[in-house]
């Protein structure tokens, strides 16, 4: 399922990538993120259902290396012949250079190895084309470096929507943090919530939820205030 996130934005959610959503970017020709492992058709599918042919996707902007981000980036790529663009902290995990590094809490470790016997096992690495940095611009967008979820953890914003990955969760009852279990850094990426609340925008397109439309600048502002009470 593709659909687009407000009116004549050219920013539209890919639901059908796994439990992370994927976002496609026009006239950008821009994929963010790369869904879980064996869902390039479905993206692939979905792109088409808007007239946008592999070929057609000019990069592929990795928000963190996590495996429901990047699972479906080799094929993906393969496809489409895209440049890959991620954050360089997290550039060695994506290419399969470095290990993943398991969460420190105790659940989010026992998830990390579970997984490393399912699904990250048969996610192979890709080499990052374009490592980038905390305030560059790629096209439209500019690049905000938020760790705390992973070291590399990227947010973007274009136009008054951001695109937050996996910093927070965005539901309709109320804006929280991401799982800790699979948080590598509470503290850093608490520190990332209160700077982006710091920043303008309208949409906050997010990985696990659906796009939020309203608000969105204010609803993070208020979990940011919350975060600050915890000592």
């Amino acid at each position: 399922m593709i659909f687009q996130v407000g009116d004549h934005s050219g920013v539209y959610c890919i639901e059908n990538a796994g439990h992370a959503r994927v976002y496609y970017v026009a006239p950008e020709a821009t994929l963010i993120d790369a869904g879980m492992p064996g869902k390039a058709d479905k993206i692939v599918s979905a792109l088409a259902n808007i007239g946008v042919q592999p070929l057609h996707v000019k990069r592929i902007i990795i928000t963190h290396h996590h495996f429901d981000h990047v699972g479906s980036l080799w094929e993906l790529k393969r496809r489409t012949g895209a440049q890959v663009y991620a954050h360089h902290r997290d550039a060695d995990y994506i290419s399969g250079k470095r290990p993943r590094r398991p969460p420190r809490h105790f659940s989010g470790r026992l998830m990390h190895t579970l997984m490393n016997f399912g699904f990250t096992r048969h996610v192979p690495g890709v080499e990052v084309d374009q490592r980038v940095n905390d305030g560059d611009r790629i096209g439209g967008f500019t690049v905000i470096h938020t760790p705390g979820h992973t070291p590399g953890h990227i947010c973007l914003l274009r136009d008054g929507y951001l695109f937050c990955g996996d910093l927070l969760l965005a539901t309709p009852g109320e804006f929280r943090e991401a799982p800790h279990i699979f948080t590598a850094d509470l503290a850093t990426s608490r520190a990332s919530i209160r700077r982006i609340a710091k920043l303008n925008f309208d949409v906050i397109c997010a990985a696990h939820n659906p796009p939020h439309v309203f608000g969105a600048a204010e609803r993070v502002r208020e979990l940011a205030d919350k975060l600050g009470m915890i000592p």
